[in-house]
């Protein structure tokens, strides 16, 4: 499979967990058989995602990107954007006063796992326990968050011993709604699936945008490329998640010259107002990818763009840039949110 600009997908589904491409190395090699000095910069034009603020049309492009097709029997929870695989049976929960259904309206594929592995008895606890507890929602019937986690681990070992995982997932959008779901996973099936936006997996990273919050998971540590003084910002501090998963794999030395790179050869001054060339941190980031796979690391580049209103007078595009670097060990099938090798920041533009 490849993306509308010829480049074949990195991952690819394999036995339930996301495997490299041999297609994709072979792909990259060939990109940098050009030297990176004589990369030419790109202008960056004010672009939007589908469904974000300030765009006023779907961009085919990214319209027929689809989330990892992990084959028959997979699901998707969120349309586009995100899939389980086989073994996975998925709840949706509502935002509001979702205590009625889900204490009555238990999904058919929920069902067949639980009754597959006689862990039934439990469920009916598990929720149970949720709606007789006022605490898990606050005055308005909205869901407080750490109240269900709690919840969830308290059943967690009961689950377990059925070969079942359970999680509380959530996704935030850009004007701060959430969409909120229970995986129940079978072991058995695919043990080795992580769910990435389980929420009491959580690192505590986060890159706040003027319309959400992206929040990352244990086994992705993210530095964000700062769009003001950005250069001086990326030599002087290091994220503590970051420096404690680089320590970990013996990646300090390919780091800084990764470093050293995006601030030669991908900043353009301190002064700039958008400094750093997303094209330019692709071709990077594709650079040090194997070097830091060899060791567990997989890099990503990471953009997201948003209009900023300032009503009748008009408005701007704040542009927000990270890298990711992923632990497969911890996360084998962790997908970007805004990987920018997918969503091109020049295909899309709105004029």
């Amino acid at each position: 499979m490849t993306l509308p600009n010829g480049q074949p997908k990195k991952y690819i589904p394999e036995g339930g967990k996301l495997v490299l491409n041999p297609a994709y190395r072979e792909w990259k090699n060939q990109q940098h058989s050009a030297s990176m000095i004589t990369a030419v910069a790109i202008p960056i034009a004010d672009t939007y995602y589908f469904e974000e603020e300030g765009a006023e049309e779907i961009c085919v492009a990214d319209a027929e990107l689809r989330p990892p097709n992990y084959g028959l029997g997979s699901s998707q929870v969120i349309k586009d954007k995100y899939t389980v695989p086989k073994g996975v049976a998925v709840e949706m929960i509502k935002n509001f006063n979702g205590k009625k259904d889900l204490l009555k309206d238990c999904p058919s594929e929920v069902r067949d796992l639980l009754h597959s592995k006689s862990a039934f008895d439990i469920y009916d606890k598990f929720v149970q326990t949720i709606y007789d507890d006022k605490h898990t929602r606050n005055a308005l019937g909205r869901w407080k968050d750490a109240e269900f986690v709690s919840k969830v681990d308290l059943f967690r070992d009961d689950f377990a011993e059925h070969g079942i995982k359970v999680a509380l997932c959530i996704r935030n959008s850009k004007d701060f709604t959430s969409v909120r779901w229970l995986e129940f996973i079978d072991v058995e099936e695919v043990g080795n699936y992580v769910p990435q936006f389980d929420l009491g997996n959580m690192s505590g990273q986060y890159i706040r945008t003027a319309h959400t919050k992206l929040q990352f998971p244990n086994g992705v540590a993210v530095e964000e490329l700062k769009q003001w003084g950005g250069r001086d910002k990326l030599k002087e501090k290091l994220p503590y998640e970051v420096e404690k998963l680089l320590k970990k794999h013996n990646l300090m030395d390919e780091y800084h010259e990764l470093v050293s790179d995006f601030v030669k050869l991908a900043c353009g001054g301190k002064t700039s107002f958008k400094n750093w060339d997303i094209d330019k941190l692709k071709m990077l980031v594709d650079k040090y990818d194997e070097t830091f796979g060899e060791k567990g690391i997989d890099l990503y580049v990471s953009h997201k763009q948003e209009y900023i209103s300032h009503g009748a007078s008009g408005g701007h595009t704040e542009h927000y840039r990270w890298i990711e670097f992923v632990d497969r060990n911890e996360q084998p099938n962790y997908i970007p949110q805004r990987n920018a090798h997918e969503h091109d920041e020049l295909a899309c533009s709105i004029m």
